[in-house]
């Protein structure tokens, strides 16, 4: 339960060059580097090269060539999200820490300003990636922070879950970006943002199911009989975490 209205401050930062060819590097090799190559032709020939030294070599002059390319607008990109992002952030980060039903303990969480355009969040850092031309940046932003309370309430309330599981491809991860899409459409954070309702969903998981019923489905209405009727998000995080134990 909350206890106290103590909220940690986003800092927004530009991506160091290295941490973003190291990211470039790692999304190149992954499901999503469509992503990266539709949005900037430079890196479709650099995907496929075999050596690490040299693909490294390759995206980091690439992205220096991009971010030459861009000028002052990184900056100017930045401050227009950091503004957009203050006006909002003490409701938006309130609001999420009561539907969590727990307090947030971080006292500084970084947003990197970057030209990626899938925008991860790294749960050890407390940092997580902006898109510099993302639209709707506040609805990002309220969805990636809302990944270190999720994680932190299903610390405490299931301590034996190995944090490995808190990422990619496991169950856990799943359920994660599920429930952050459907907290975003919680009346609640929608005021705070001021958005429309929207459920955007990972393609990849919109047809997932649990003995015939879609996965996203039973997520969406255990939300609602538990943190909508009864403001228990613990009851939540219990059922929805034995509906994914029944995924394949």
């Amino acid at each position: 339960m909350i206890k106290h209205n103590i909220f940690p401050k986003i800092v927004f930062e530009q991506i160091p060059l290295e941490f973003e060819t190291e990211m470039f590097f790692d999304f190149l090799d992954g499901d999503w580097s469509n992503m990266i190559t539709e949005k900037y032709s430079g890196f479709v020939k650099i995907k496929d090269i075999k050596s690490k030294k040299e693909k490294m070599r390759l995206i980091k002059k690439e992205i220096i060539k991009i971010r030459a390319g861009l000028g002052k607008r990184l900056n100017r990109d930045l401050d227009k999200i950091k503004s957009d992002w203050q006006k909002v952030e003490k409701k938006v980060l309130q609001t999420i820490a009561e539907i969590i039903q727990v307090d947030w303990s971080a006292r500084k969480i970084t947003a990197y300003i970057s030209l990626n355009p899938i925008c991860p969040r790294y749960l050890d850092s407390l940092s997580f990636v902006v898109t510099y031309d993302r639209d709707q940046a506040n609805k990002v932003i309220a969805h990636e922070i809302s990944h270190f309370l999720f994680f932190k309430k299903l610390r405490e309330d299931f301590p034996k879950i190995d944090k490995k599981k808190y990422e990619s491809p496991h169950k856990e991860w799943i359920l994660s970006e599920i429930v952050a899409v459907i907290m975003l459409c919680d009346e609640r954070l929608l005021k705070a943002l001021n958005i429309p309702k929207f459920y955007g969903y990972y393609s990849e998981h919109k047809g997932l199911k649990v003995n015939g019923e879609f996965l996203t489905d039973i997520i969406e209405r255990l939300y609602k009989e538990s943190v909508i009727d009864k403001n228990d998000f613990s009851e939540f995080l219990k059922k929805s975490i034995e509906a994914i134990e029944e995924l394949n």
